[in-house]
């Protein structure tokens, strides 16, 4: 432990509550749509050696009420050691789920605050081919607000050179490409070790990725695209449609949601792989000491992934050789990379006036009290057979309308056809009394 105790401020922790866990809207605003945000701040905790306990934050900065911030600034200025701001991929055209980052309320809260922030992870975002200038296409707003951080700024840490690249060209150039600070929560010796034996079941996939060979395998979900798991696994809330292959799952404990970092990782140490599209994801594998590819293919993602060297693969289907995907990943090279990115870490860490604890992942889980969402709850399987029932009974429902119509239809047609030949025996025997009788 530093001899001076750190007492970090974080604006925009993205860490809920126990109380925001008790709706999905409250849980998913808090941290600003996605768990991985949440991950962030929580290997910030740990590498400062700050206190888990007593975490002084602003939640997130899309719900919190800036008219009554007083009590907050008054903190930051007469009792925190450091300030840190906590941003992802907010350099972009538009942000993700519809939100928006208030930027004159972040400038008029940092206005009256007297130490600078610190800025570790911030990252643009595009889709591939978007890219080349996209610091045109950045509102004049948005680069407002990046200028006034930068002078608030010793140095701003960004996730990947294609970041650093856009704000040189906007005229930023305090900057240093360190990646995430959660890759390096472990400290200096983490290593990501291979198991003897792979076994296609152990792959954990990582949400947003689903490959029918892989659907029946675990999932961690993260984010609001998800929602339609993680209101049942976490609020046994079943108001959505479901595959019998996803009630299978949904029986077997099969979609998983993390809030707390350490419980994360314990599970997906497990796993012989991590798989799919989340960039968390695959940190927090790898954290856990596992190999993970991130399939994710938007900017940052690719930066990141580059710069940090997670393997990030593009073309993954039901046909590719997981075995041989296994076997071929050069887990050699990402460990030998990993000192030199922790180097340049810490040293941009130093410049902001921090030392760094040399973390492992010794971690005692009991010490840490960022709370952990409940799974799979007390009601939960009530509300599955529930759901089910429903669906059985909606199936046999719409099954028995089917078979009634279709009989109605067929007798339908049986009498019109009946009534039509009646009809014409009736104008043939008309016609031929009027010939008759002429």
């Amino acid at each position: 432990m530093a001899e001076n105790k750190i007492i970090p401020f974080f604006i925009n922790s993205n860490i809920p509550n126990q109380n925001d866990l008790k709706t999905y809207k409250s849980f998913m605003e808090e941290c600003s749509g996605n768990t991985g945000n949440s991950y962030i701040t929580y290997a910030l905790i740990k590498e400062l050696e700050a206190d888990f306990n007593n975490i002084h934050h602003i939640k997130s900065v899309y719900t919190y009420n800036f008219d009554n911030s007083d009590i907050d600034i008054d903190f930051i200025n007469n009792t925190a050691t450091h300030v840190f701001l906590v941003l992802q991929d907010q350099i972009r055209v538009s942000e993700s789920y519809g939100l928006k980052l208030p930027y004159e309320k972040i400038q008029n809260f940092i206005g009256r605050i007297n130490k600078p922030v610190i800025i570790a992870g911030l990252c643009a975002n595009c889709f591939e081919g978007e890219g080349v200038e996209l610091y045109k296409k950045l509102s004049p707003e948005l680069i407002n607000f990046l200028k006034f951080l930068s002078d608030h700024c010793i140095e701003i840490g960004v996730r990947g050179d294609f970041t650093h690249e856009i704000l040189n060209k906007i005229g930023i150039y305090n900057v240093r490409t360190i990646g995430c600070p959660s890759y390096f929560e472990n400290g200096r010796k983490r290593l990501i070790v291979k198991k003897d034996l792979f076994e296609k079941d152990k792959i954990l996939v990582t949400s947003g990725f689903y490959l029918e060979s892989l659907f029946t395998n675990h999932h961690v979900m993260q984010a609001v695209e998800e929602e339609k798991y993680i209101n049942p696994i976490c609020f046994n809330d079943f108001r959505y449609e479901y595959s019998d292959i996803e009630f299978d799952n949904f029986l077997q404990n099969k979609y998983h949601i993390f809030t707390n970092g350490d419980d994360w990782k314990s599970f997906a140490r497990t796993f012989h792989l991590a798989l799919g599209s989340r960039l968390h994801g695959a940190i927090a594998a790898i954290n856990s000491g596992i190999p993970a590819i991130c399939t994710n293919q938007d900017l940052r993602a690719i930066e990141t992934c580059g710069y940090l060297k997670i393997p990030n693969y593009k073309d993954i289907t039901d046909e590719t050789d997981f075995l041989k995907l296994y076997e071929e990943l050069n887990i050699d090279e990402q460990n030998a990379a990993y000192p030199k990115l922790y180097d340049n870490y810490v040293d941009f860490m130093n410049k902001n006036n921090l030392v760094l604890s040399d973390a492992n992942d010794d971690c005692n889980i009991e010490e840490y009290k960022i709370p952990s969402v409940r799974l799979y709850k007390r009601g939960f399987l009530l509300s599955l057979l529930i759901k089910r029932i429903k669906v059985f009974c909606n199936i046999t429902y719409n099954k028995l309308c089917s078979k009634i119509k279709r009989k109605y239809t067929i007798m339908t047609l049986k009498y019109r056809n009946f009534k039509r030949f009646i009809d014409s025996k009736i104008r043939r025997l008309v016609t031929i009394y009027l010939i008759i009788i002429a």
